[in-house]
């Protein structure tokens, strides 16, 4: 697949862009297979990073991530052919994997406060991440909701919440609905959000961070500094950290839930 003029000037107008249909039928079934083996992982303490939060029905899976040294499909997937070469094409030079990660969003899963994800992504100055859906994105599921800025570079921030309430009130939001062979691109300096997911189904998603290979590989040195921090949370407060930003919405698990 090649990215022709209209869709690169939309890239670089909006700093996101949706490709609908970029992943066939066997493609997506075969992802969703994966998906599934992966949160049946998060269930039995298997391979990967998984994090949990409180839904009013008890607790769910958040988010799964460093899988690809688990699963060799995912790692062919995300490394080599459509999507790298995708990012590769955005970038101007070939793109190398950062990190990857499943957003599961169960039913009554959290959203995310307005923010741009550069400052959680340590060592390189700029990202392109990829949504990739295995479930319908919708607004009632929580899809993701984006803005222009990305031209700005780094908004002003409320600490380590996400963007200034001020300033995400001012920008122009507009919500991308999605169904399983689309594929979402963003800049890291593109604001958006997401919010709860209030249908019975799971809004499940890839989401699948690259780096411009000239820039190094720090996909070992993120997860090494990811975990490491992690370690140091006391696990208290309102909000579940799913990553370095403290933007997600969700609630804690529950002691003896």
């Amino acid at each position: 697949m090649r990215l022709d003029d209209e869709q690169r000037a939309a890239w670089s107008r909006d700093g996101y862009l949706v490709l609908r249909g970029a992943l066939d039928e066997r493609r997506v079934a075969e992802v969703t297979a994966w998906v599934d083996e992966i949160e049946a992982w998060a269930a039995t303490g298997g391979p990967g990073l998984h994090h949990f939060e409180q839904t009013d029905a008890g607790p769910a899976i958040a988010r799964s991530e460093d899988l690809i040294g688990h699963h060799p499909g995912l790692r062919a997937l995300l490394t080599e052919g459509l999507l790298v070469d995708l990012a590769g094409q955005l970038f101007g030079e070939p793109a190398r994997l950062y990190k990857e990660k499943i957003n599961y969003k169960q039913p009554g899963g959290g959203g995310f406060a307005p923010h741009q994800d550069a400052p959680a992504y340590r060592f390189v100055d700029h990202h392109v991440s990829v949504m990739v859906p295995v479930d319908p994105a919708t607004v009632a599921s929580g899809c993701l909701w984006v803005a222009r800025g990305h031209d700005r570079g780094l908004l002003p921030r409320d600490g380590n919440k996400g963007l200034r309430p001020d300033v995400a009130a001012g920008l122009d939001w507009r919500p991308v609905e999605l169904a399983p062979g689309d594929l979402m691109w963003f800049d890291s300096y593109a604001p958006h959000r997401s919010d709860t997911n209030t249908t019975d189904a799971g809004r499940r998603a890839l989401y699948l961070t690259y780096n411009a290979s000239s820039a190094g590989d720090f996909r070992t040195t993120y997860y090494e500094d990811k975990r490491a921090e992690f370690d140091d949370l006391d696990g208290e407060g309102e909000t579940v950290r799913l990553s370095i930003a403290d933007d997600f919405l969700g609630r804690p698990v529950e002691a003896g839930r």
